[in-house]
């Protein structure tokens, strides 16, 4: 039976794992857009999902509303939503499904004006603390059960991701994992005489090359969702990750040497083998007018030889393209460069109920199915390929999925857990909260390099080192944190940051 709260025992369990590191999305570091602040109308694909006239239909049937950016599992959701219905025949699903660029501004349209669906997502990089002050989200204590609770990973929870305290307001999606790897087409590398599997910087540019010229105009070395800044920024802090630099995960904020770090030697590095893609035409050259999803298509169509984006794609072309010949590599290293590692993902928090929401119990029963065996979702995500469940029976034994186990090997070696402030100083959730974007981003220079409206990297990438600084220091002032705490002097980027490594800074 539905239950007030969740055990003491296994909270207290929860709180004390160690952090893992989450996948992020969006780019920019602002956590801190408030109701009042966005002035956004929603896309035209929404406005029905918006609109009052969804409510209930007939007496006695309810509409659910929910509202996400999850296209990599659409159709297992699809599929989800067939059998929830024919089991819960007094619940109608109305669910819009977005992309992550398109979700943040919506999302907060709607809930300002009163509208917000029953179930969504929060923003990547707004924190839960915010949501819940900005009245976004209600526990979901009172609607689920113990047994619920308890086939999660202890990792899947973590205070101020999913928890504030006891009250527990949201479920993250998926086990952190990071979402930069390359996958490559082995047919169109095999085509263009490409016969070794390029390792570093100057092999993959080399193999982008030999592509794009085989290709006439074709095929292309590089194909990315350029149009999405979130996937840009995963690009430049990978490969200068990859290069060994210090740096944190997407949305997140760490100092090296006491400055933001994004005019670093190995950031500068990063972007001179984009400029370098970008110079020699091996970049596809709808790139910068694409999202991830398109750019995953045209891959699959062999217009490209790599891509780099997450493990979702996999289910995706499972389905779509049974027969496409691929596989995945790890992040490009420079030169001469080993032992280096990319930011292991980080626990994000993900779906949660509207806290006015009409619908509670019913918006329970629907995460509570969206996460059961029973009704086939997460089966169907791991043994498809699209994410490692929260749930590890699921995982023991549904992925089978020989690309899927690839990715995910390949993601444990090459991958570190880099350091989290909120782990480090609780006032660093106001500190996300109150920091603001500065432009233009790390992502949206990656756009400027590859659409060739910035030609001096260089000088953009000094300008939001500094101008980040100052508004990071701005921001800890403003909340009553010292700066000095963004600093992680005893950060080892060739290994796991872990909790005894916190305890020695205090």
């Amino acid at each position: 039976m539905n239950k007030r709260k969740i055990t003491t025992l296994l909270l207290t369990a929860v709180l004390a794992v160690s952090t893992l590191a989450g996948c992020g999305a969006m780019p920019d570091t602002n956590a801190s857009d408030s109701l009042e602040e966005k002035k956004d109308t929603p896309d035209e694909e929404t406005k029905d999902t918006a609109s009052s006239d969804s409510e209930d239909s007939q007496e006695g049937k309810i509409t659910l509303r929910v509202v996400d950016w999850s296209d990599g599992s659409a159709g297992q959701r699809e599929e989800f939503h067939k059998k929830f219905m024919e089991k819960h025949p007094n619940i109608d699903i109305e669910y819009t499904m977005l992309t992550v660029d398109q979700f943040k501004n919506t999302i907060v349209t709607m809930i300002k004006s009163g509208e917000g669906p029953d179930l969504f997502p929060i923003p990547v990089g707004l924190t839960l603390n915010t949501a819940v002050a900005e009245g976004w989200y209600q526990p979901m204590n009172d609607y689920v059960t113990e047994d619920f609770a308890k086939q999660f990973d202890p990792l899947s929870f973590e205070e101020g991701v999913t928890h504030i305290g006891e009250d527990w307001y949201t479920i993250t999606e998926v086990m952190p994992t990071i979402q930069c790897l390359f996958f490559y087409n082995k047919d169109v590398l095999t085509e263009a005489g490409v016969n070794d599997i390029p390792a570093t910087y100057s092999e993959f540019r080399e193999a982008c090359k030999k592509v794009t010229e085989h290709g006439n105009g074709n095929t292309y070395g590089l194909v990315d969702g350029g149009k999405q800044t979130n996937r840009m920024d995963v690009l430049a802090r990978s490969l200068a990750a990859a290069a060994g630099g210090k740096i944190a995960a997407t949305t997140k904020v760490l100092t090296d040497n006491g400055a933001a770090p994004y005019d670093t030697k190995e950031m500068k590095q990063a972007l001179e083998l984009i400029k370098g893609l970008v110079d020699d035409g091996s970049i596809h050259p709808d790139t910068i007018n694409i999202s991830a999803p398109e750019a995953r298509e045209l891959f699959a169509h062999g217009q490209a030889a790599f891509l780099c984006q997450g493990m979702w794609c996999i289910s995706q072309w499972d389905m779509d393209y049974p027969d496409m010949n691929y596989g995945v590599i790890p992040v490009p290293v420079p030169d001469g460069v080993s032992d280096t590692y990319v930011q292991a993902g980080e626990l994000s928090p993900w779906m949660g109920i509207y806290k006015q929401s009409k619908h509670p119990k019913e918006a329970a029963e629907y995460l509570m199915a969206l996460y059961s065996e029973e009704y086939g979702y997460q089966p169907g995500c791991v043994s498809d390929g699209t994410f490692v469940s929260v749930i590890p029976s699921i995982n023991e034994e549904y992925m089978s999925n020989k690309i899927m186990k690839d990715y995910y090997t390949i993601a444990a070696e090459t991958s570190k857990t880099v350091p989290t402030l909120v782990k480090r100083n609780v006032k660093a959730n106001d500190f996300y909260a109150e920091i603001k974007d500065v432009q233009p981003s790390l992502g949206a220079i990656v756009q400027g390099i590859i659409s060739k409206s910035i030609i001096d990297y260089d000088s953009s990438l000094k300008t939001l080192a500094e101008e980040s600084t100052a508004e990071w220091k701005r921001a800890c002032e403003a909340v009553g944190m010292d700066f000095s705490d963004l600093e992680f002097p005893n950060w080892d980027a060739k290994k796991d940051y872990e909790d005894k490594d916190y305890e020695a800074l205090k």
